[in-house]
């Protein structure tokens, strides 16, 4: 009797262990969810990857961020980028994966419709009970970029966005029926990929320069054309008020940087993108 007693309670003591273990995982780590959608007739399960703060707490609402990589990214990098800000919970971040670790804007590898799979993005978050619908904010590099730049156009979900490192696309340009929303656009001066005086990059698009696709947002919203100079260093910044529903454009001209807009030798990138994207 004394030996059954003995294992019994060794084998309560293993069991009560693990059920609090797996209780405490399931508020902490990081989750992940698929979109299914047809792409060239073949069905793929698109990764959604969901970057949660350290002390998540599922019974109130956080911002949330959803960053697309550049073209031949993964989505996985963002963890590192924004976990500064993720980790003490300023905002969730959503880190969707390009098809073919690229997004279709006409010239990529991959041929998805990238409308429809932000769209059921959307619509599995507003499932979460952490999800904020009035708080959903986008930032894009490069690829990624550019296709912020058109879920901004063709979407209403954002209330406001940051395109790093890619202006606008001939061709994708808001106009008076585009839903209001702030735009952080960053560029540098000596961008070989994206040109930033603009015309026909080695990605295979052509583009705005970098002025007049801010512009273009500036003129889309109804903004004051009389922009504040503000210095950061050596970069310029041109901000454009008193836009439609309260929002802002910004245009970040980043001095004598390439396509990586200096990002290697900036201390807290992003810190700037996030104190903007959260003004509104």
């Amino acid at each position: 009797m004394k030996q059954f007693n003995l294992l019994s309670f060794l084998i309560l003591l293993v069991c009560c262990s693990g059920a609090d273990n797996s209780s405490d995982n399931t508020t902490t780590q990081d989750e992940v969810f698929f979109v299914s959608q047809s792409i060239g007739g073949v069905q793929v399960q698109r990764e959604v990857l969901l970057h949660l703060p350290n002390n998540f707490d599922s019974t109130q609402t956080y911002p949330v961020v959803i960053a697309f990589h550049g073209n031949g990214g993964q989505n996985n990098s963002w963890f590192n980028q924004l976990s500064q800000f993720v980790d003490i919970g300023e905002f969730i971040g959503v880190y969707p994966q390009g098809y073919l670790n690229s997004w279709n804007l006409g010239a990529e590898a991959s041929t998805a419709d990238e409308v429809y799979f932000f769209n059921q993005i959307m619509a599995k978050l507003e499932t979460y009970s952490f999800f904020d619908a009035s708080k959903v904010y986008g930032i894009g590099v490069s690829n990624g970029s550019a296709l912020i730049n058109k879920l901004g156009i063709e979407t209403a979900h954002f209330s406001a966005i940051a395109a790093l490192a890619s202006q606008l696309i001939i061709g994708t340009i808001p106009n008076n029926t585009t839903s209001p929303v702030a735009v952080y656009q960053m560029c540098g001066t000596l961008d070989n990929i994206i040109p930033y005086g603009g015309g026909m990059s080695v990605v295979g698009h052509h583009f705005l320069s970098a002025s007049d696709s801010a512009l273009s947002w500036v003129n889309a919203f109804n903004c004051t054309t009389e922009p504040t100079l503000e210095m950061l260093g050596e970069d310029e910044i041109l901000i454009f008020t008193d836009c439609e529903s309260g929002k802002e454009i910004r245009f970040h001209s980043v001095n004598n940087a390439g396509h990586n807009l200096n990002q290697p030798n900036t201390p807290n990138f992003y810190g700037p993108v996030w104190e903007f994207l959260k003004r509104f």
